[in-house]
C-alpha cells in the first residue's frame, strides 16, 4: 500500500508533455553543476543570431523530471528564445543525466538552494544574459521561487500556476471527484476523510487510527483508481515501518496548520512574497483541477501587489488546466493526445508582451 501517495502528489501532475517543436536559430549547450556533492546537469538555450537580454531559470513543479532527453517544455523553450531569452534548465537529482537519488519529499527550501547553486554557476561562467536573471516557476515553482529571491534578489519572476501558502491535496482530491460524477456531499465527505487522515498523519497517531480515518477513500473504486489508495485487507508490520518511514520524510518540512488542517511548507509566506522588487507575471488557468488559484491570486494582489518597487500582472486563461494546456474535463488525468497538447490561447504572446513592456527583452 502507498500510504503517502495522496500526500506526495501535493503540486503535482505538472508535467507538459512537450511536442516537438522546430528549433531554429537555436543554439544548445551542456550546462551542469555542483549541488551537496552531485553534479546536475541540462542545458543552456539561447538565440545563435541575437544577444540574449536575460536569463530565465526553469523552475519545475513536483515530481522527476527529463528536460534533456524527453526535450520537455519545447514549445516554451523555443518562445523564450525566441523572445531574447538564455534558457537554463537541469534534470532534478536522479533524473536524466543528473547525479544522485531522486527525493519526492525534497524541502523547497533546499530546491532553492540547489537554484542558487546554478545561478552561482551562471554567473561564474558569464553565460550569455547573465547580467540579468529572472525566474519561470510552475506550481510548486511558486513556493520555490520567493524563496531563491531571498538569497538572490531577481530581475523578474514568471509565476505559472502558483501556490498560495499551503498545500494543495484537499483541493485536488475534491475538485477532480466532482469531475469524474460525485455529488457535492460525497465529494465533501471523501475530503473531510482525507483531512482527518492528514491531521492524524501529520501530528503522529497511530498506523491503525490513520487507516481508520481513511478508510471511506480506501473503499471507494475512484479514489482508489485517481489517488491511488489502496483497499486495506490487513495491517502488517513492514506497512506499518513504511508509513513511520513516509511520515517522517513528509513531516520535516513543514508544520500542520490547525485552523485549515493544511500543511504549510514555508512560516509566514505573505513575508516572503513581499521582499520581492520586481516585475511578476502571474499566470493561471481558470479550469486548474489541481491548484486554487484563486486563492493564489488573492494572495499576490494583497502581498506582492502592495509592495513597492514591485509591478504585478495576473492574466487568467479560459479552458485552460494546471499545465496551461486547452482542456475538456481538466481533470489531472486527462488524456490531452486528442488535443495535441495545446497551450492555451495567448499564453506564450502574454508571457512575449510582458517581458517588452518590463523592458526585460529589447
Amino acid at each position: 500500500m502507498k500510504f503517502l501517495t495522496s500526500f506526495a502528489l501535493s503540486i503535482c501532475f505538472s508535467i507538459l508533455f512537450a511536442l516537438p517543436s522546430a528549433f531554429g536559430h537555436l543554439k544548445s549547450e551542456p550546462f551542469e553543476f555542483q549541488f551537496e556533492g552531485k553534479t546536475l546537469r541540462g542545458l543552456t538555450e539561447r538565440s545563435s543570431h541575437r544577444t540574449s537580454s536575460a536569463i530565465v531559470i526553469l523552475i519545475p513543479g513536483s515530481g522527476k523530471t527529463n528536460f534533456v532527453e524527453g526535450r520537455w517544455f519545447s514549445d516554451l523553450r523555443r518562445n523564450l528564445v525566441s523572445a531574447g531569452l538564455t534558457v537554463c534548465l537541469w534534470d532534478k537529482m536522479g533524473c536524466g543525466g543528473s547525479d544522485g537519488v531522486f527525493n519526492e519529499q525534497q524541502p523547497v527550501s533546499n530546491s532553492a538552494d540547489e537554484a542558487i547553486a546554478a545561478i552561482q554557476e551562471i554567473k561564474r561562467l558569464k553565460i550569455s544574459g547573465h547580467e540579468k536573471i529572472g525566474l519561470w516557476g510552475l506550481s510548486r515553482g511558486g513556493w520555490i521561487c520567493p524563496l531563491i529571491n531571498e538569497q538572490f534578489p531577481i530581475d523578474f519572476w514568471i509565476s505559472v500556476s502558483g501556490t498560495d501558502d499551503k498545500e494543495n491535496f484537499g483541493y485536488l482530491l475534491k475538485s477532480n471527484l466532482l469531475i469524474e460524477g460525485k455529488t457535492e456531499q460525497e465529494a465533501e465527505t471523501f475530503y473531510q476523510a482525507w483531512q482527518l487522515g492528514h491531521q492524524r498523519y501529520c501530528e503522529g497517531a497511530s498506523y491503525e487510527d490513520f487507516l481508520a480515518a481513511i478508510l471511506p477513500l480506501t473503499e471507494d473504486s475512484l479514489c482508489r483508481k485517481l489517488f491511488g489508495y489502496s483497499k486495506i485487507t490487513d495491517v502488517t508490520e513492514e506497512g506499518r515501518r513504511r508509513f513511520e518511514q513516509e511520515r517522517q520524510s513528509y513531516t520535516h518540512k513543514g508544520h500542520l496548520d490547525k485552523e485549515s488542517g493544511l500543511w504549510v511548507y514555508i512560516d509566514d509566506f505573505d513575508s516572503v512574497l513581499r521582499k520581492l522588487r520586481c516585475p511578476v507575471l502571474a499566470l493561471f488557468g481558470e479550469n486548474d483541477s489541481q491548484v486554487d488559484w484563486r486563492k493564489t491570486k488573492q494572495l499576490y494582489e494583497r502581498t506582492i501587489g502592495q509592495t513597492a518597487n514591485s509591478a504585478l500582472t495576473i492574466k487568467t486563461f479560459q479552458d485552460c488546466n494546471h499545465s496551461m494546456q486547452k482542456c475538456v474535463s481538466c481533470g489531472f488525468q486527462e488524456d490531452l493526445s486528442a488535443l495535441r497538447w495545446r497551450a492555451c490561447d495567448g499564453y506564450y504572446a502574454a508571457m512575449k508582451q510582458w517581458l517588452k513592456e518590463h523592458n526585460i527583452v529589447r
